[in-house]
């Protein structure tokens, strides 16, 4: 038995001991969690960097070991969620967005791309439901949120059947093949990361591409119309890579194309860090070339890319997120002229949207191209826009086939031989992103026929297809005429009812279509109003004038164009408040009310459209003048089309007329004080205007419709020694319905528009030549007057018809264009210096 100080001196040394281990034990602890956490931060500080780089595949890996320290780690949940969308593995990226959600919320902006990855995998419902609340919780996404909640109500909509037979081609590969071309007959070149393929005519040429590289290849049709095993496009020892998607002209002598970053495994959306650029070049016959030109308008800190030439060559549509458009990538259009192109040309906001628009392919007569953000069925989908009165008017989605919940875009047609491609990473492909072939099969086209004052349908409208060489249908109780065009059409449809005007529209079936509704307003005699509408500069009828007529108290549209003596009908109710707007490209946008009683004559009075850019002023006043109603004589029933009325002269309109758009602010003055100065300058090259505003007078020149055309507008006036000149934004802006000239105080010349016989020797400068004439009636200016000034020289027993008033050479040859589209393909552009006429080759 131990003694007693024995015992206590070992319990005390136990004791020790065991407080000691403790404390080795928390140190080693607390090494161990730290570096855990050092190790888990280094690996977040790694991960972040490669996400910040494109890099995504290894960014994967890096956050992989953060969350396997830490799953609930939200930055790490939401990117490599984000990773994963942008490496097309949506439904990996699903549970770490709802990980993250599920433990304390993240970013709107992730909230966001968890709803693009429940769209693309075509959960619309719990997509749509992510969307509303987005919109509803978040101002910043409130239209975006809106939009794709939309969009989903669409996708989840019944859809018609699939006009088109898309097949996967059997030439795709495990790697990315994408940007199909057409070229020669038959022939097709797009761009492959597959690395198996050499150059051609080269043993030791290089034969496999660097990681994440892509080069040209090029293929034809076979007898069943398969695309063959593809052959390099590029000989030799030529090593470019990362080409594509490109471009050729119709008879195979220029190609436009790409130069891109895309990797192979990751998506080619502009989120993945696109940088872009275009080059051109004259190709040889097998489509290969050697040396290349920069595009003139590439930029450093912009992507330009996607080309499509027109078929004729002497235009350019391409996709740039440069500064200036109205989302991320925009579709611009670029004429040649000579050896360069002129400035891009933003093709609106009918085609171009809030999100990104890539892939134009235009035809001739229709404009094909991808859109992310357009009503679809998620990730980019593609879409045609057809042109009416010189503007992209209206937009229609490809539909099903065509598209798809994943990226579809990059669509060809070969409209000869009814055939075309397009690229997608649709599940069920080959590789990354797959071509596929589409044919067409059948148009399926909708007539529906209403009252344009009542939007009621209208049954029993006979409906003539005699100009297409068919028989004469009528509508059902509901309005409707549905057919299908198993064939090419292009004819004219006239839609007729008894106590109605009759309506005449174009049908066409050009290359590829789908299923489209076409709305005929028929106007009721017994509700027509008829009006003219004149050129405010110079006092002609104006053709293919559009009238919107709103109603205020339900706010249904109808619509109505004047014919060749400027006059129109359009359906307006009785006892009624209507807000009438109309427009004409290269026309000021002008705006009535009208409020509509029992006992109308029903005519309008006169509307005068101002060209855009005249010469001239405007004064205007902040108090609003309701518009008049003429009494005469109206329309008889027996008569579809009256007589037209003699129009006022522009000059002693003495009305109001309500103009919105954009203008020019050159300077605020002093109520009383002279503008003679600003009249002077800046009389000629636009319509200068003031409004008194705060007790100042502020000096302003417009108003255009086109936000473009009062930035070049705006550079002009600049040029002139206003550098404080900026834009404003006018809306429903009070106007005069005539505009008064100060001939007096501004420079001795023609303004825009107007027409003038010339001697030689007063003229200098670049022209347009028209043509001549030995009898000046055959000549209809009213299809040009719009684009210059027109000018008449006498030679000998003929008289030369010239458009001149162009301040440089890009402006007269972008005028040469237009003229030759609106029916004078000889014209051609002429330099007059000191009464000699020269050819501008």
């Amino acid at each position: 038995m131990l003694p007693e100080k024995q015992v206590l001196r070992s319990s005390t040394s136990r004791k020790f001991i065991s407080m000691k281990n403790i404390k080795v034990l928390l140190v080693l602890a607390a090494g161990i969690l730290f570096s855990h956490a050092a190790f888990s931060q280094a690996s977040l500080k790694r991960a972040n960097k490669q996400y910040e780089l494109s890099v995504f595949d290894q960014a994967v890996r890096s956050y992989q070991e953060v969350l396997q320290k830490n799953p609930d780690h939200r930055e790490a949940n939401v990117k490599i969620a984000d990773c994963y969308r942008h490496l097309n593995e949506l439904e990996k990226a699903v549970p770490h967005y709802q990980r993250a959600l599920a433990n304390g919320g993240i970013e709107a902006i992730y909230v966001f791309q968890y709803g693009l990855c429940l769209q693309g995998l075509g959960r619309y419902e719990l997509a749509k439901n992510i969307f509303d609340k987005l919109a509803a919780n978040n101002p910043k996404f409130a239209t975006r949120g809106k939009q794709f909640s939309e969009a989903c109500t669409f996708a989840l909509s019944p859809q018609p059947p699939s006009r088109y037979e898309v097949a996967n081609e059997y030439l795709n590969k495990a790697s990315s093949d994408f940007g199909p071309a057409l070229f020669g007959n038959g022939k097709v070149v797009y761009s492959s990361s597959r690395s198996d393929i050499k150059n051609r005519n080269s043993r030791n040429a290089p034969s496999g591409n660097t990681r994440g590289g892509n080069k040209l290849l090029v293929t034809q049709r076979d007898r069943n119309g398969y695309l063959e095993s593809p052959i390099a496009l590029h000989s030799g020892f030529s090593s470019s890579m990362n080409d594509g998607p490109v471009s050729y002209t119709n008879d195979g002598h220029w190609v436009a194309f790409t130069k891109n970053n895309f990797t192979e495994g990751v998506r080619q959306i502009p989120s993945s860090g696109l940088e872009l650029s275009l080059y051109i070049a004259e190709a040889d016959k097998n489509g290969d070339w050697n040396t290349a030109t920069p595009f003139p308008h590439n930029g450093i800190d912009f992507s330009t890319g996607y080309p499509s030439f027109s078929p004729d060559g002497k235009a350019l549509f391409f996709a740039s997120d440069r500064p200036g458009g109205y989302g991320g990538f925009d579709l611009y259009v670029s004429y040649r002229i000579g050896n360069t192109w002129s400035a891009p040309e933003n093709l609106g906001m009918t085609v171009n949207s809030l999100g990104n628009e890539i892939t134009p392919f235009y035809d001739g007569t229709t404009l094909y191209f991808a859109s992310d953000f357009h009503e679809g069925f998620g990730g980019f989908d593609i879409f045609r826009a057809e042109e009416s009165n010189n503007r992209w008017a209206t937009i229609f989605h490809g539909g099903t086939g065509l598209n798809s919940s994943y990226d579809d875009y990059g669509f060809v047609f070969d409209g000869l031989h009814s055939i075309g491609y397009f690229v997608s990473n649709r599940a069920g492909g080959k590789g990354n992103e797959d071509i596929y072939r589409v044919r067409k099969e059948t148009d399926n086209v909708v007539i529906k026929v209403t009252d344009g004052s009542t939007g009621e349908p209208i049954d029993k409208a006979t409906i003539d297809f005699s100009d297409c060489g068919e028989d004469s249908f009528s509508t059902n109780e509901n309005g409707v005429f549905n057919f299908q065009l198993l064939d090419d059409l292009n004819c004219k449809v006239v839609v007729r009812k008894d106590g109605f005007l009759s309506e005449e529209m174009k049908i066409t079936s050009v290359g590829l279509r789908q299923s489209r509704t076409l709305e005929v307003s028929l106007t009721n005699l017994k509700n027509a109003y008829q009006g003219k509408v004149v050129n405010a500069d110079n006092g002609y009828y104006l053709e293919d004038v559009k009238i919107i007529a709103t109603d205020q108290e339900t706010g249904y549209q109808s619509s109505s164009y004047t014919d060749v003596q400027g006059s129109y009908f359009i359906s307006l109710k009785p006892n009624a408040s209507y807000l009438l707007r109309f427009s004409k490209p290269g026309y000021q946008d002008v705006t009535l009310n009208v409020k509509t009683t029992a006992n109308d004559k029903r005519v309008l009075r006169n509307v005068n459209l101002l060209p855009v850019g005249a010469s001239g002023s405007i004064t205007t006043s902040s108090k609003p003048a309701p518009a008049n109603i003429e009494t005469s004589p109206s329309p008889s029933p027996s008569s579809i089309r009256p007589a037209p009325i003699t129009p006022e002269p522009a000059a002693t309109t003495t009305s109001k007329q309500l103009v919105s758009g954009y203008a020019i602010q050159v300077a605020a003055v002093k109520s009383d004080a002279d503008i003679s100065n600003y009249l002077q300058k800046l009389g000629t090259i636009g319509t200068v205007y003031t409004v008194e505003e705060g007790g100042r007078k502020k000096v302003r020149v417009g108003i255009f419709q086109d936000k473009d055309d009062a930035l070049a507008l705006q550079k002009r006036v600049r040029a002139k020694g206003f550098d404080g000149a900026f834009l404003i934004s006018e809306e429903n802006r009070e106007m005069p319905g005539s505009f008064k000239r100060y001939s007096s105080e501004i420079e001795k010349r023609p303004a825009k528009n107007t027409s003038s016989a010339s001697s030689p020797a007063d003229l200098n400068g670049y022209m347009i030549r028209l043509a001549a004439y030995s009898n000046l009636d055959y000549f209809d200016k009213g299809t040009v007057d719009d684009l210059g000034t027109l000018t008449y020289v006498p030679k000998g027993k003929f008289t030369i018809v010239l458009l001149r008033g162009y301040d440089t050479i890009d402006d007269a040859f972008i005028a040469l264009r237009k003229s030759k589209v609106r029916g004078y393909p000889e014209a051609y552009l002429v330099d007059y210096q000191n009464g000699e006429m020269t050819k501008v080759k």
